[in-house]
């Protein structure tokens, strides 16, 4: 019987080592003649490459809930919050001073949204606006974006006490997230209007609308993000 396949470096060879010696000879390990050696690892080679790879498991699930709406469960970036709010005070959680306590929550928002627009048919497919809404942080406060406005006036008033800031790159910088704001606020605002609309081809432009609007602020948010990295 043939020595079963060993995997290594995506090759595949028998465990027993086949000498040049019994190579040369046309016999390999264990009595195996050389051409049943290469047909049975041919043969192997082939099964493997035929065989379907296993499905990635999908990465939105959304079920309808009791008494209406959508809740999808997606993979969730961990971050730590630039902010912390307790009543009607609200207080900074690291060194106001450093980039690093803003930026945490900064990172996560955007790779919240670069996660929205990877997943956007799945998060569309559950029929439900809200289910953006809420990686988006307008309903809800789970997501980063929720309160992030703070932030980035918190990561901007660090890069304005940078000795190698100048006024251009400030107002940039201020121009660049009062962008991002208003690019969340426009999904937002397609998102939740389709609940209201009496056709599917008007909610279907309104969704369009909202990822046009996703795909620009992920433009802005990748400019905010090399511009503050620096000074991390």
């Amino acid at each position: 019987a043939p020595q079963p396949l060993s995997l290594r470096a995506g090759s595949l060879r028998p465990k027993t080592a086949v000498s040049a010696v019994q190579m040369q000879d046309g016999m390999g390990s264990e009595g195996m003649s050389r051409k049943q050696f290469f047909s049975f690892t041919a043969a192997s080679g082939a099964a493997l490459l035929l065989a379907s790879p296993a499905a990635a498991p999908a990465e939105v699930v959304c079920k309808a809930q009791v008494g209406g709406g959508t809740k999808c469960k997606s993979k969730e970036v961990e971050f730590t919050k630039a902010f912390d709010t307790a009543g009607a005070t609200t207080k900074v959680t690291g060194d106001p001073n450093k980039m690093g306590t803003f930026f945490s929550q900064i990172d996560a928002g955007f790779k919240t949204l670069q996660e929205l627009s990877d997943s956007w048919e799945d998060y569309i497919a559950a029929g439900d606006g809200d289910v953006i809404r809420r990686r988006l942080g307008t309903v809800g406060n789970k997501s980063p974006l929720h309160n992030i406005r703070k932030a980035f006036e918190g990561a901007v008033k660090v890069a304005s006490k940078a000795p190698d800031t100048d006024p251009d790159q400030l107002d940039e910088l201020d121009e660049c997230f009062n962008s991002i704001l208003q690019g969340i606020a426009e999904i937002d605002y397609n998102l939740y209007s389709t609940a209201f609309v009496g056709t599917d081809e008007t909610a279907g432009k309104l969704r369009v609308d909202g990822k046009k609007a996703l795909d620009k602020t992920l433009t802005l948010y990748t400019k905010f993000e090399k511009l503050i990295q620096p000074l991390l």
